[in-house]
This record gives structure tokens, sequence and C-alpha cells, in this order.
């Protein structure tokens, strides 16, 4: 039996709603723990600037290999560069110039575990049952309600265009370590959740904050990415940002072992962690 391998994941330390001394405080207690490997699973900053500092406080901490999953938060336009270009080299360029991981769209390897990410994004899958809308309905609710996203992200696509986007691209990942001997277990990680029970669940009253809340539901998540990520017999495990909620459970599967899935639990005011060990079966 070869040793485990200890992953830390994080996510939405957001610079200046979280603090300076937070973000170093958390960097600390986790490399008190002597991780194997660190993700920030994004929003990190609204601007280059604040991503930069934060990927230069967490990078500092660790003598492990750091890797990086982008948020909508870390795609926000900004005064001169848009969210196009964040997407398609600018973010790279930023995360790897602090030797960390970009891992959008790619692998880590560790001792045959092999870590992939996607930033999710959502599909309108998650929407809330009692709410059923088109497609045209929910970008116009989208507007209406100032969803962030409707007002930061500039680029040509569709939600449910870029969230098949990057499920394509995972899935592709997927399947080539599955065909990969040396591989022996995966882990996703993912910044929007990907299966129903990561989604905050509403109470069903009719109060405001309620309705507000089944409103939001529709853009936390991508069900449809969690049914493509179950197929793949190697993934051991799915670690989620976004919501700011700790909390994990295994999800059964008709062939092969479970699924171990979890929140990271962290939050801008409360910044936080999850902890995983994968490759400890034979």
């Amino acid at each position: 039996m070869k040793k485990p391998v200890r992953v830390l994941v994080t996510s939405d330390l957001t610079f200046g709603a979280t603090a300076k001394d937070a973000v170093a405080t958390l960097a600390g207690r986790m490399a008190a723990t002597n991780p194997d490997a660190v993700v920030i699973a994004g929003n990190l900053g609204e601007t280059v600037g604040e991503l930069r500092t934060t990927l230069a406080l967490m990078k500092k901490a660790f003598i492990c290999p750091v890797a990086f999953v982008p948020g909508n938060q870390d795609l926000f336009f900004q005064e001169k560069i848009s969210s196009h270009d964040l997407w398609t080299f600018a973010l790279r360029q930023v995360v790897e110039d602090h030797g960390v991981s970009y891992l959008q769209g790619s692998t880590l390897e560790l001792n045959g575990v092999v870590l992939l990410g996607s930033i999710g994004w959502y599909d309108y899958s998650a929407a809330h049952p009692d709410l059923p809308r088109t497609q045209e309905a929910w970008i116009q609710t989208k507007l209406e309600n100032n969803v962030a996203d409707a007002m930061r992200i500039d680029w040509e696509w569709s939600d449910p265009e870029f969230a098949s986007l990057v499920g394509k691209t995972l899935q592709a990942n997927l399947e080539s370590v599955e065909q990969d001997h040396n591989v022996r277990e995966v882990a996703v990680i993912t910044h929007y959740p990907v299966f129903p029970w990561q989604i905050i669940a509403t109470s069903g009253n009719d109060d405001r904050e309620s309705q507000f809340t089944k409103l939001l539901q529709a853009y936390h998540g991508n069900y449809a990415m969690g049914s493509e990520i179950m197929c793949f017999p190697k993934v051991s495990a799915v670690v989620s940002g976004h919501v700011g909620t700790a909390g994990d459970q295994e999800i059964p599967r008709a062939q092969g072992k479970p699924i171990r899935s979890y929140l990271t639990g962290s939050s801008a005011s409360h910044p936080g962690y999850v902890e995983i060990l994968l490759g400890n079966s034979p």
C-alpha cells in the first residue's frame, strides 16, 4: 500500500472582503499540517492586483505544490482587460508567474494520484424546481436581480454555452487519465458545486429571502458536470467551493466505489479549508 496523498483545498478568499492578515493566518494553519499539495478553488480577487496579492501570500507559505482553479470573481472584467482575455490567457499567466499550477483544464500528478480542475460554471441545471423557466428567462432574471456576473462578465458565451465548454474540457481530461495505467486515483476540484446536496436548500417559505435564495440557486451549480464525473471509476473525490458552507457526503454509484464529495467551507468572512486523503487503496 502506497502512502496516502494529503491535499488541502480552500476557496473564496476574495482580497479586500477577506483581510490580508486572515489570508496569512489561514495559510499558516494549512502549512502547519505539512500537506502534499494545496489547491485554491477560485475567487481570490476582483482585479489582477488583488489576485497577485493573495497568490503571493498563499504561495509563500508552502513548500508543496500549490494549484489554482478559477472562480467567477477572478474573471470580472477590468479597465484594461476583458473577461474573455482573462479566461483565454491572462489569468493563467498571472497564476503561473507566481509559481502556482493553473489547474483549469490541466492536471497535477502526485505519486499516481491526479488532481483535475474546472471552474464548472452554471448551466441552470441547479435551478429550484419551483421556478421552471426557459434559458432566456434565467438570463433576464440574472440581470434583473443584479447577480454580479451579469454586470462584471463580458465574454461572448451564454452561461449554458460556457458551462458546456468547460464540461467538455474536463471530460476529455477524465477520459485521458482513466486510460492511463499509471494513474490509480483521481480527485476533481471545481469552483462551482456539481452535486445537489452541495447547494444550500431553501426553506420553502414565501418570504423575500427565501424567494431570492431560490432564484440564486440557478447560478450556483452544474449538475450535468456532476453526472459526467460519476461515470469515471478512478474519480474518488470531488471538492467544490463558491457557496461558503462546509460539508461532505458519500455519493453511491451503480458500479464501482462511491465518490466522496466535499465543500471547502471557506468564505471571505470565515476563511477555511478541507482536507482529503487520496491514494490510500492498494
